[in-house]
């Protein structure tokens, strides 16, 4: 996939969150994921990462989580159509189910905004929105999975437990120095999906933006 410009933008900004800076592309578009002044991380132009042995264990953590993260986002969303509502029509339609659809509107600046929303009318308009700001793209599917009744809430971890789930994950990629690269690696997406789950922001607002969308 082509690096353009609203995926180097997202990318900038969700490294942005955990310290980390990249640079514009270079030869063969690789892209130089930096901490200060030290490599990180090399990001090919397919989202295959390259990990410097010059970094801190601890500062590569996030990398992969972020790089699929941001890839997976930006595949979705150049391949979405244009939903077909006027009043929502800013918004492009990534799935739909069982009368509820899952939408994404690029904002600028490095930020998507997610929504899920009802069918209603023939499934020509759409009510009770959840939106997910600043990327919260996980938490957006994973609300999509339960309103569709695609997947069971009573799998859902409470909070408490999800904080131990995450020290847990933390020590061992901390303390563990036999992991492998691809054991690493899925331990990194695992720790950013429960950090995401448990930013108070992914919660999803049940008051209609209605100085920026009509949802009829």
């Amino acid at each position: 996939m082509e690096i353009n410009d609203r995926l180097l933008d997202v990318l900038r900004y969700e490294l942005e969150k955990v310290g980390l800076h990249t640079t514009p592309p270079v030869l063969d578009e690789v892209l130089l994921v930096v901490k200060d002044d030290t490599p990180v991380a090399y990001v090919q132009e397919d989202g295959f990462i390259i990990y410097s042995t010059l970094c801190d264990k601890e500062d590569s953590l996030p990398v992969s989580t972020i790089v699929n993260q941001v890839w997976e986002m930006e595949r979705a969303y150049q391949e979405a159509p244009v939903m077909h509502i006027d009043s929502v029509s800013k918004y492009r339609k990534l799935i739909e189910y069982n009368g509820i659809v899952l939408a994404a509107r690029y904002d600028g600046d490095g930020q998507f905004t997610f929504a899920s929303w009802q069918y209603t009318y023939n499934n020509n308009a759409v009510s009770f929105g959840h939106y997910f700001h600043e990327n919260h793209y996980a938490a957006a599917k994973a609300d999509f999975l339960y309103r569709s009744g695609l997947a069971d809430r009573s799998i859902l971890f409470q909070l408490d437990e999800l904080a131990v789930i995450r020290d847990t994950l933390l020590f061992r990629g901390m303390q563990d120095s036999a992991l492998q690269l691809k054991e690493q690696e899925g331990l990194d997406n695992l720790l950013h999906r429960v950090d995401s789950m448990l930013t108070p922001s992914n919660e999803p607002s049940l008051i209609a933006e209605i100085e920026m969308e009509q949802e009829y």
